[in-house]
């Protein structure tokens, strides 16, 4: 958080409870429902083809452009240096003068490739030397799973399989280095294709692209809940700890999953391919995956995910625990599945417009990434309906599972799932922090996006 919005509204930072770390998985951006070999209408609950990728919006992807000091700017601003990811927190370096010729005195130039090992000592090197890219020191390559959360499962061949309008100079079929080693080979590494939005692996003296990136890499941390299943603290995921006991078409990994009765649990579902990736250990192979907590899963085997392969209907991404690579085979292919919940999480709009947020992340400058949850109050204005506000009034250790909303360093909620008054009506909503109306003891947000 920056140092004049901490100073503008530390006292919240007090009210605010501590419980632990959160890296939310973002949405594919996949919005369109598939059978096993085209397009079709989204089903309901009980329905074919029910619980697939379109039907769940998992912490929407959502992007901040900023300038070269981190500032944020409006979204159609036509010049910025860099862009944070709103889901995970992550800053990414922008790229430009993509024309096909590479120019060594500028190192954003889109076109420039580099062996794995320059990317350390020149790239990076550079980047980092003081005064730094946008006065920041902590650039570093991204992991094979950071590339893969900001690929756009709705994008088809040649892509590229990105938000172009935050990241407008990345070239259709470009290979993008990771950090991450394969873990047999030193001389390998993990990279991602963005024609695709497939990973694969090369060896490190060949030339690709790359795109740096900053906050702190932070590694999954499992706990077992003894009851079947496990939690992942980082990403709030709640996984069904075995694999299924027999393989599946896609089809019927639907059904398996959204009719799943673990641990007093009902609203189990297929994990989407970016969820399904988060649980890859790539330090590990055959299985690629932590075995203390997964001991069952199968090292030769395939593992559904919820999303269709845009590019070929007939088909849907995978993850292979071999090795860790995701790829897609046709839906008509018998894989496993291990189902996944508590990433879809609901607020509250009560009759007396009382905004209730079950589990909310902030940034404490002090400790890291933290947890709450939070109640608002609507408060009457003259400029009713125009404007609409709500006070902070209370917050709390959070007891839901659901994945957390964030509260951006910018002090803006994006609020994806709210419960209207009337308990049946479902929308959505933005909040933003307002220094106009907050004064030394009390936060207001203003209502930036309508709820219908």
């Amino acid at each position: 958080m920056k140092k004049t919005l901490v100073s503008a509204f530390g006292f919240i930072i007090l009210m605010l409870a501590t419980v632990a770390f959160a890296t939310p998985v973002p949405d594919t951006g996949q919005t369109r429902c598939y059978n096993d070999t085209a397009e079709i209408t989204c089903t309901s609950s009980g329905q074919l083809f029910y619980g697939q990728d379109a039907q769940y919006t998992i912490n929407p992807i959502s992007y901040t452009k900023l300038d070269i000091k981190g500032n944020p700017l409006s979204s159609s601003a036509t010049s910025w240096s860099m862009v944070q990811d709103n889901v995970t927190g992550l800053i990414w370096e922008m790229k430009t003068n993509m024309d096909g010729l590479p120019d060594a005195t500028n190192l954003h130039d889109a076109d420039n490739t580099y062996t794995w090992y320059d990317i350390n000592n020149i790239f990076l090197k550079t980047l980092n030397n003081p005064p730094c890219y946008g006065g920041y020191c902590d650039w570093r390559m991204p992991t094979i799973k950071e590339l893969a959360y900001i690929v756009n499962y709705s994008v088809p061949y040649p892509g590229p399989t990105i938000d172009t309008g935050y990241f407008p100079n990345t070239a259709e079929s470009w290979n993008y280095w990771s950090s991450t080693t394969q873990a047999d080979n030193t001389n390998i590494a993990w990279y991602m294709n963005f024609g695709y939005g497939r990973n694969s692996i090369d060896y490190k003296i060949k030339y690709k692209y790359v795109r740096a990136v900053r906050e702190k890499e932070q590694p999954p941390t499992y706990a077992d809940n003894g009851d079947g299943t496990v939690t992942d603290t980082l990403t709030g995921l709640i996984w069904q700890q075995k694999s299924s006991s027999s393989t599946y078409s896609w089809e019927q990994a639907l059904v398996y999953c959204e009719g799943l009765n673990l641990a007093g649990y009902t609203d189990w579902r297929i994990p989407t391919i970016k969820e399904l990736t988060s649980l890859v250990d790539y330090s590990r192979r055959a299985p690629a995956i932590d075995t203390t907590f997964f001991p069952d899963t199968k090292a030769t085997q395939l593992y559904w995910s919820s999303t269709t392969y845009f590019n070929y209907t007939y088909g849907a991404w995978y993850v292979n625990f071999n090795t860790g690579n995701s790829i897609h085979c046709n839906k008509d292919n018998d894989n496993y599945v291990r189902a996944v919940r508590g990433q879809v999480c609901t607020s509250i709009l009560d009759g007396n417009y009382s905004l209730f947020i079950p589990v909310l992340s902030y940034l404490d400058p002090s400790l890291g990434q933290q947890l709450c949850w939070a109640y608002f109050v609507y408060e009457y204005n003259p400029m009713y309906p125009t404007l609409l506000i709500f006070k902070w009034t209370d917050s709390g250790v959070p007891i839901d599972s659901c994945a957390a909303l964030t509260l951006s360093e910018y002090l803006r909620i994006h609020i994806p799932d709210v419960l209207l008054p009337d308990g049946i009506t479902h929308g959505h909503m933005d909040l933003e922090y307002s220094p106009a109306f907050s004064t030394a003891q009390d936060a207001y947000f203003i209502v930036t996006a309508p709820w219908f």
